[in-house]
């Protein structure tokens, strides 16, 4: 084998754990993570990054590479390492059952372009390293990342493996990406005691509103599987009203945040109340129709909405919106 043809297999080799590993399921980590940070810096980007791109920077930081290293050292540690390991061990126990799904038919391993071993040794690896980049930023957040890590084992392991335990499904989804992430990216900046409480009820409800619908996504083949999931224990319908009502109680927790001026000040509310009309709206005309393709949407929709949504409160806290 020449040289040429050694290096392209070795980049077809990448490419296929890479898309094993899932990228767009790290921003189920990263996003929840830079909301803490911005939340806790008043910023949106680090001193570094205004610097090179000449934008306002309200609060610069006294050492702006030490402050890039940590925002960034975490951004790796909470999303390639601990998100694509996660990833990769959860399909490691599901390869049994994952063939029938829609979602992950199409991906290396279940197509025998992986061996299960190498994705579960890979995966062993990645949250040993996302473990230990996270003690050089802070013992705190190598404390919230282990914290992922332990919820990640015993949710896609035996004996435990709690996403087959209705509910205890959804509870470690939302508590771990919802809560812990956003307190990850908090705690670099700002004691953990201060953390927004209301700011992470709100994240709670919007990651489980995302995690639903990939439930009744799957819901016929884990139906044949005998798999147990909150769709498969509440049937489709009742996760749909259930998913749905987490949309509404996150723009509530939103509108209780605004009255309190807790974060955002009571006339915001007037601001961004039609992006919580359509996040509402949204979810409820794609996941009604309980199929791959309303769930697709459903997420899809929801989360471009909050995206943007959440941008405006960041932007605000950084002192970069001026509201009338």
């Amino acid at each position: 084998m020449s040289v040429i043809d050694a290096i392209q297999a070795s980049f077809q080799t990448f490419r296929r754990y890479f898309k094993q590993m899932a990228p767009l399921f790290w921003g189920v980590s990263i996003l929840p993570y830079y909301m803490g940070w911005s939340l806790a810096s008043n910023k949106i980007y680090p001193t570094y990054v205004a610097r090179i791109l000449l934008l306002p920077d309200p609060a610069p930081a006294q050492n702006m590479f030490l402050e890039l290293f940590i925002f960034l050292g975490g951004i790796i540690a909470i999303g390639p390492l601990l998100g694509g390991a996660t990833i990769l061990y959860n399909d490691f126990f599901d390869r049994g059952i994952d063939k029938p799904s829609r979602r992950k038919k199409h991906l290396p391993l279940l197509k025998g372009m992986l061996k299960p071993r190498s994705i579960y040794r890979l995966s062993i690896a990645l949250f040993s390293l996302a473990f230990l980049l996270a003690l050089f930023i802070s013992i705190w957040f190598a404390l919230l990342v282990l914290a992922c890590i332990i919820l990640s084992i015993i949710y896609s392991s035996p004996p435990l493996r709690l996403k087959e335990h209705p509910g205890f499904d959804l509870l470690t989804n939302a508590i771990a990406s919802g809560i812990i992430c956003t307190m990850a990216g908090w705690i670099i900046i700002r004691p953990v005691l201060e953390f927004p409480i209301l700011w992470g009820i709100v994240s709670f409800f919007g990651v489980g509103a995302i995690y639903l619908p990939t439930t009744i996504i799957d819901f016929e083949p884990d139906v044949k599987k005998g798999v147990k999931t909150i769709a498969t224990y509440l049937g489709k319908r009742r996760a749909f009203y259930l998913g749905w009502s987490f949309v509404v109680l996150a723009n509530s927790t939103i509108i209780l945040m605004g009255l309190l001026n807790y974060i955002i000040p009571p006339r915001f509310l007037l601001f961004v109340w039609p992006i919580m009309i359509a996040e509402i709206l949204s979810y409820w005309y794609y996941l009604r129709k309980l199929d791959f393709k309303g769930g697709y949407y459903a997420i899809l929709v929801f989360s471009l909405l909050v995206a943007f949504g959440t941008g405006l409160i960041l932007f605000y806290n950084a002192g970069l919106l001026i509201i009338p």
